[in-house]
């Protein structure tokens, strides 16, 4: 008798997935917040949250909603100061916390956090209780000499005592939490960001203190001097982040005029990665990239916008964050683009199946997924299918299957499998799906336009006799 199949080719899609853990996000806001005016933002964390403005649709499903002039985003990114935090020693307020957890919740998003120490530029030093008893060390910000500012002894025992005491109740508090995205481990210099001369053993000591806090949570490391390096050496899941993503030029001078004056993408990045090893990290950990200037300033400074996106996707850039200011008019289909091939997008080619199968026999499955992205995904869901007869509904994993592996390109998977002892003969419905093993909702779209509103993919029918 002649082989029996089906055979489906599910049409791709280039539109907004609003998939998690990837692409564009918002800072200090979340979805349908008011942008900052102009190319204004603030360091310090939100400590009010207003019902969101009116929001504009731009796509069809319920949390691709976005005010005018940004991108759809699934992750919020914020950052408070220890001194709002612990006002008093032991006496925890993590109320901005837990209030923007909620926030993401209604809104459609996760979120991806940072404590910080201290800051710059008038910006919240450490607490008052700690820089009356305990030692400190005043420093500079270039453009601010006149302004005192204080930072604790880097490398001090009382610093990694009491931050890190901070750090634990926060781990303590929110590790694992299923709306946080990730957490940045910040501890070294202004906004943790790495401007401090720490010796490799302080850092380890903090490293160490982030590794057993959040040992559930994604961390991040932030890329200057050797905290990523260390951090990472310790948290082979981890992933890392840099700063002023975007910047081409710094002012220069009489002798080093401005195009070719020093800056991230030709100065900082490529060196720092390749020389630390870094340059496959990619493959096992997300790549954050944080603008110094938002795309606002990048299109009036007439930067290089295609340069810009190739670098970003050169570095396997799974989350951008553009400081929720306005973006130019006439770059959001580009931005928009760029967006959607950062971090993974899966497309589902090609699915084949036995037409038709006796109950207790083998029905032979195999399917071709390519990712189009730029990276994988670093969060664990199960490849499943899903077989529907009227009201029932059977799921069956390949437990085998890690999608974490799915780098850019090419997966194909070839089964035979038991079919569910459930179903009866008659005709079988078949979805397929990447579930969180919890819930066995599918929460990852694949980029094809056969799916349904709850993200299943629609295979087609078979038969079982």
């Amino acid at each position: 008798m002649a082989e029996q199949f089906v055979r489906v080719r599910p049409p791709a899609t280039d539109a907004y997935l609003a998939n998690p853990h990837k692409g564009c996000c918002t800072f200090q806001h979340f979805n349908g917040d008011e942008l900052y005016p102009g190319m204004e933002y603030s360091e310090e964390g939100p400590t009010e949250f207003p019902p969101p403005v009116t929001l504009k649709k731009r796509t069809s499903g319920p949390d691709d909603l976005v005010i005018k002039g940004y991108l759809p985003t699934t992750v919020a990114y914020c950052r408070w100061f220890w001194e709002l935090m612990e006002p008093e020693k032991g006496k925890f307020n993590f109320s901005v916390i837990e209030k923007s957890l909620a926030v993401c919740k209604e809104r459609g998003q996760k979120l991806a956090f940072r404590a910080m120490a201290f800051g710059g530029f008038l910006q919240p030093m450490v607490p008052k209780w700690y820089s009356d008893k305990y030692p400190t060390v005043e420093y500079t910000m270039q453009g601010w000499e006149h302004v005192k500012h204080f930072m604790p002894v880097p490398n001090s025992p009382q610093y990694v005592e009491h931050w890190g005491d901070f750090i634990r109740e926060l781990g303590r508090r929110f590790d694992g939490h299923p709306d946080v995205e990730n957490y940045t481990c910040a501890f070294m210099g202004p906004w943790g960001e790495g401007d401090a001369d720490m010796t490799d053993e302080q850092i380890t000591r903090f490293v160490d203190i982030f590794c057993a806090a959040f040992p559930r949570t994604q961390k991040i490391w932030e890329f200057s001097n050797r905290q990523m390096d260390i951090g990472l050496a310790k948290d082979p899941r981890g992933g890392w982040r840099a700063n002023s993503f975007g910047d081409l030029a710094d002012p220069g001078s009489d002798l080093v005029t401005r195009d070719v004056s020093w800056n991230h993408h030709y100065d900082a990045y490529p060196f720092g990665i390749y020389e630390r090893g870094m340059t496959d990290k990619w493959k096992t950990g997300p790549v954050f990239f944080e603008v110094g200037g938002p795309p606002m300033w990048w299109y009036k400074a007439e930067y290089d916008l295609d340069f810009i996106f190739q670098q970003g996707k050169k570095y396997h850039m799974t989350y951008f964050m553009p400081k929720y200011c306005a973006m130019p008019e006439v770059w959001m289909d580009k931005l928009a683009a760029y967006c959607r091939q950062l971090g993974y997008r899966f497309i589902f080619r090609q699915g084949k199946f036995d037409a038709k199968v006796s109950r207790t026999g083998k029905w032979s499955f195999e399917c071709w997924i390519e990712n189009v992205g730029v990276a994988p995904i670093y969060r664990r869901y199960d490849f499943v299918l899903r077989f529907r007869q009227d009201d029932n509904s059977f799921i069956v994993p390949f437990k085998d299957v890690d999608i974490r592996t799915w780098l850019p390109g090419d997966f194909c998977l070839r089964r035979s499998i038991q079919l569910p002892a459930g179903l009866r003969a008659g005709l079988v419905e078949l979805s397929v799906g990447l579930i969180d093993s919890q819930t066995q909702q599918a929460k990852v779209s694949f980029a094809n336009r056969t799916q349904y509103t709850d993200r299943w993919l629609h295979m087609g029918k078979f038969e079982v006799v």
